[in-house]
């Protein structure tokens, strides 16, 4: 996991460095309010282009594929199934860009885009990557709407959907507190905001995004007066060589809105740290010498696991420390469940396994405030 992270960040790091221009644009395709990100990559040899766009109405991105004619003019098209569905033709005066659109007939529309005004699109949205800017248009045309309640320990939660795409997701409702729920649900409301822009963002260049390319599910796991616990699932396939899945643990307090990961509430060495944006070395290297060795132990007394005899035939071989470093994990009423994090071609391994609260207890952090 160490090595796919490092990697990744190189990645970006290079991206970055490479990257010439990024142009977000707001406009019109005929009476279509669109907007698009355009990027230009500039090498010694080549120019290479990636443009995105979407509809006001729709908010659901569109992958085109892009060739630099010249400095000043630009084609844009989309073509799943190696058959081009719609096509731009704009060419770039300052930083408006002007041109025609066509369909596959060739049908044709006048398009006129210039650079967004941001000012238009503030908020309190965080923007993880450069790219993302326009997740802040994005953000202010998001609708939710009250589908159902259901309970839980006697609690009502409150569930909503989005407008634009298949987002489901909880507030929290009658039985709780006024405070509780001035202090959770905003947070729970921000979750669902980045849910839906993921969502909204998940597009292929194989076939237009019809809002469904996540499919997710959220399961409450665990509630009293100070925690609430669940889990989110989720399955993807948002373009590239293959679909995707993995699950996320949360536990929030109640009383103030802390998130507490898992390095919070377990300790297994004094040198434990959950701070990996700012000191990546000295987290890798608690999970690997102190947190998989011990949580691998109490999962071997817990569920016997034993090597495979053949790695081959068998690749889930759950006596592996390496698949425990960074597992993901569910606080739930019981004990916390861990999931191994498998290399790709051994994803279907990745299974649940719980350890009581009870064989926890003396690990618990000695920070986290609450007893198990």
């Amino acid at each position: 996991m160490k090595k796919v992270l490092l990697f990744l960040f190189i990645m970006y790091s290079a991206i970055s460095f490479c990257q010439d221009k990024i142009y977000y644009l707001e406009g019109t395709l005929g009476k279509s309010t669109i907007f698009m990100t355009l990027q230009v990559y500039k090498s010694a040899n080549e120019t290479n282009l990636t443009a995105v766009y979407f509809y006001k109405n729709s908010l659901k991105d569109i992958k085109l594929e892009a060739k630099l004619k010249d400095s000043n003019n630009y084609t844009f098209y989309f073509k799943p199934g190696d058959i081009i569905t719609e096509k731009f033709y704009l060419k770039k005066s300052g930083n408006n860009f002007d041109g025609f659109w066509y369909d596959a007939k060739d049908k044709q529309l006048t398009v006129h885009l210039e650079p967004v005004n941001f000012d238009h699109y503030k908020s309190n949205l965080k923007i993880r990557f450069e790219d993302e800017r326009l997740n802040l248009v994005k953000y202010k045309f998001l609708e939710f709407k009250k589908q159902k309640t259901t309970l839980y320990n006697n609690k009502e939660f409150v569930w909503y959907s989005e407008k634009h795409c298949d987002s489901d997701f909880f507030r929290l409702g009658t039985g709780f507190s006024e405070k509780n729920k001035a202090v959770i649900n905003p947070i729970l409301e921000q979750i669902h905001i980045q849910n839906t822009l993921n969502q909204l963002n998940c597009s292929s260049s194989f076939e237009y995004s019809n809002g469904q390319g996540i499919e997710s599910t959220t399961t409450i796991n665990f509630l009293n007066s100070n925690l609430l616990g669940f889990q989110t699932f989720d399955s993807w396939f948002c373009g590239g060589a293959h679909p995707d899945f993995g699950g996320s643990g949360y536990l929030i307090d109640l009383n103030n809105g802390k998130q507490y990961g898992i390095d919070d509430i377990l300790a297994f060495d004094k040198s434990v740290t959950g701070d990996s944006e700012n000191n990546f070395d000295a987290f890798s290297k608690y999970r690997s010498d102190y947190f998989a060795p011990k949580l691998l132990e109490l999962l071997k007394i817990e569920h016997h696991f034993e090597k495979p005899k053949n790695d081959d035939d068998d690749p889930c071989d759950y006596t592996n420390e390496e698949y425990w470093d960074f597992p993901s994990w569910n606080y739930t009423e019981k004990g916390i469940e861990f999931t191994p994090s498998f290399y790709r071609a051994a994803r279907a391994c990745e299974e649940s396994f719980l350890v009581p609260f009870e064989k926890l207890k003396n690990y618990k952090n000695p920070k986290f405030p609450y007893a198990f």
